[in-house]
């Protein structure tokens, strides 16, 4: 068999020429790795790999009295933001206007039928479309018709509206059909949006209104919906006021009356309610205990207060309830649960979690319960570990404390005081009652378990929590205001802490607990916050051909003191980064055998931001995992991490080559994980998924050492060919 050298040799000879399916390329001009020459006449400058150094030209304008150095490259780079507002997609930069944001609740429904066989349907899902963005409703099983044959659907849909003038509403509700397949039942289309708000473009509430449903050939009414729709511009910066409750029920049925420790006079714009061992026989009206238990808190709320979304977990029960003048700018509302009882399977202890948007700030509440009884403190400790690392909502590649702008995380967390010795009858109880009694708590405070382990880092990093000026919450006798069971020990075992991401900060108002609740052995606790909350500027992209986009450049990366996953002590670690603001997520280079690993410009390749306006980048972050590289898997997590952009904006505001320098710390399962520091650079220019795609062919040529002629060239395809 000839070799492929050999068969060029006499296709030199013959003046010939090797063709590849389509492409022809010269025999003369083909060359192994070892050979290859360079073709200085080919310039294919949308080739040029983006980690390679930029080969900038400077060039000079006058702006004003002083001089400004403009760099340019192949790429468009800019750093002129007069050009930039000049250029492709210039305009969404410089864009300022706040999002109009429509809310949709769908209350009810009423005399659906089939339109083929009239018969009444039991599962219907909604869709509700505004232009081209649509939202579905949750699956909703044996929907309860009440006396007046309406169904309670209760979902609300919230959507950012590029213009208001000619943007129309639509709701469509089908049945679920065999095999997966819709059948439709009926729609309400054609609403216009400009009619939900005042000529200033301020809110207004069209209130409750029953509309029509036509059948798909428009001549027959297939049902009615039961909708409230509410829109509105959001200021740019505003104060949230936040309530935070939490109350180890003690599997007793509370009383009606909340109102001491519930606030009852509509001044909280969110409030947040957890309950742990809240189990009891239910009123005969209620089937279960935790529909009477949210009807308790509506009741002693008021009208005013609307329930967005609530979950139990065996015992434990959450409810997030806003005030009507804050419904429309809900978004993204989700939740999540864990059990860390028995196997994981008892839901006795663990943890329940809801997140939503307000405007575009993220909130996240946690509601735990962990394990009791003293001597238990490392068991507790798992419990958060577990909660912190495994409880995924809102972005789920991210764990729950690295991706939301507050965290509010509260509970029966059963932390109790170790006054040293092993057993609660050998511990000095008339000591501790008597500080109690005398109201020095600090005294008896340095004893509390859990502030010793967060001063340790081994709980709760990273949270804060209020001074505590009331006596503990456990253990009570029931109906008694301060009277402790003698053979238990008391404890503050009821907490309300919360962390932020950088940039952000809460301000609380009140820490107290209510000693006036009788039923439970615990007392109830509450926290009141003022939190900021912001409407940032729209950010509606277009992917054109041509398209300019904000670019995310790393200058150089370190991480220290990264966990070791390999069983040789060491890890194998590369970034990841990822988020809604990215367009495509990218990876890092693998680092061999190290815990303290260094990535050089060339190892880390650019992000391309979805984000345009320069407003609305100054709040973003950047979501990253930093991961142990594994032949057989995705690799195990090392840490988890978020940039903030706000630096980097600074950085290109103050001029050219402006660069920003950032140290973050990973955590892993809710604790630290290490530090990864490094700096960035905002650049303006052509998207660099345009210009050349990463994919795994190209990085199989680039490993060959062939140049890219129209297809990919390897190895394996030039022996096959000759």
């Amino acid at each position: 068999m000839q070799t492929a050298q050999v068969k060029m040799q006499k296709l030199k000879e013959k003046g010939g020429k090797l063709k590849f399916g389509k492409i022809p390329l010269a025999a003369t001009n083909l060359h192994l790795p070892h050979m290859r020459k360079k073709n200085k006449t080919k310039k294919k400058t949308h080739r040029v790999l983006p980690e390679l150094q930029i080969q900038e030209q400077q060039t000079t304008t006058t702006k004003g009295n002083s001089t400004l150095q403009i760099a340019r490259s192949s790429s468009g780079l800019t750093f002129d933001p007069d050009e930039i507002a000049a250029g492709v997609n210039g305009v969404k930069v410089t864009n300022t206007k706040r999002p109009c944001r429509v809310s949709v609740s769908i209350l009810g429904a009423k005399n659906l039928k089939r339109p083929k066989t009239g018969s009444s349907v039991k599962d219907p899902v909604f869709k509700v479309r505004i232009d081209h963005a649509s939202q579905t409703s949750k699956e909703m099983r044996n929907i309860h018709k009440n006396e007046d044959g309406v169904m309670a659907v209760n979902q609300t849909f919230n959507f950012e509206v590029q213009d208001i003038k000619t943007a129309t509403l639509s709701v469509y509700v089908y049945n679920k059909a065999l095999w997966g397949m819709e059948e439709s039942l009926g729609s309400c289309i054609g609403l216009n949006v400009a009619n939900f708000l005042q000529e200033n473009g301020a809110g207004r509430e069209e209130g409750t209104k029953w509309y029509d449903l036509l059948s798909k050939d428009c001549k027959a009414l297939s049902g009615k919906v039961l909708l409230h729709i509410g829109g509105g511009i959001a200021d740019p910066e505003q104060k949230i006021t936040t309530f935070v409750g939490t109350w180890n029920v003690g599997k007793t049925r509370p009383p009606m009356e909340l109102s001491s420790w519930i606030p009852t006079n509509n001044a909280y714009q969110i409030v947040a309610i957890g309950a742990q061992e809240c189990d009891y026989q239910p009123q005969k009206a209620f089937a279960d205990c935790g529909k009477e238990w949210l009807q308790v808190l509506n009741t002693n709320l008021g009208f005013r207060y609307k329930l967005i979304h609530a979950i139990s977990r065996g015992q434990m029960r959450l409810a997030i309830f806003v005030r009507d003048d804050v419904v429309r700018a809900l978004s993204e509302i989700d939740s999540g649960s864990l059990a860390t009882g028995v196997g994981h399977v008892m839901a006795n202890k663990g943890g329940v979690a809801i997140s939503f948007k307000l405007w575009d700030t993220s909130l996240c509440f946690i509601n735990c319960h962990f394990a009791a009884h003293m001597g238990h403190c490392q068991t507790r400790n798992s419990n958060y570990r577990e909660i912190a690392g495994q409880l995924r909502i809102g972005y789920p590649r991210m764990e729950i404390l690295n991706q939301f702008h507050y965290v509010f995380w509260f509970g029966d967390l059963n932390y109790r005081l170790d006054l040293g010795g092993h057993g609660e009858k050998k511990r000095p109880w008339q000591r501790v009652v008597k500080a109690i009694e005398a109201g020095r708590y600090n005294e008896i405070l340095q004893f509390d378990e859990l502030r010793r382990e967060r001063e340790a880092s081994r709980v709760l990093y990273g949270f804060k929590e209020g001074e505590i000026n009331f006596p503990p919450t456990f253990k009570v006798e029931k109906g008694a205001l301060s009277l402790y069971n003698k053979r238990r020990m008391p404890a503050w075992c009821d907490r309300i802490l919360w962390r932020t991401l950088p940039g952000h900060s809460v301000k609380l108002t009140s820490y107290v607990s209510t000693p006036t609740m009788l039923t439970s052995d615990h007392k109830p606790v509450a926290a009141t916050f003022t939190i900021t909350v912001h409407a940032l500027p729209s950010s509606f992209s277009s992917m054109d051909e041509e398209d300019k986009r904000w670019h995310i450049r790393f200058t150089s990366m370190r991480a220290k003191n990264l966990r070791a996953s390999d069983i040789n002590g060491f890890s194998d670690p590369y970034i990841c980064f990822e988020g809604e603001n990215i367009l495509r997520e990218t990876r890092s280079k693998v680092k061999v055998r190290t815990l303290n690993p260094v990535w050089n410009p060339k190892e880390l390749r650019p992000l391309v931001l979805r984000t345009f306006p320069l407003q609305r980048l100054e709040k973003e972050y950047v979501f990253l995992r930093v991961l142990d590289y594994n032949y057989t898997s995705n690799g195990d997590t090392l840490g988890y991490a978020v940039i903030p952009l706000a630096q980097a904006v600074q950085a290109f505001n103050r001029g050219p080559n402006g660069v920003a320098h950032f140290k973050v710390g990973l955590l892993h399962h809710g604790l630290p994980a290490g530090t990864l520091e490094g700096g960035i650079q905002l650049t303006w220019e052509i998207n660099i998924l345009k210009r050349r795609p990463f994919d795994n062919n190209e990085s199989m040529m680039r490993k060959s050492g062939f140049k890219n002629f129209g297809r990919i060239l390897t190895k394996r395809n030039f022996l096959r060919h000759s």
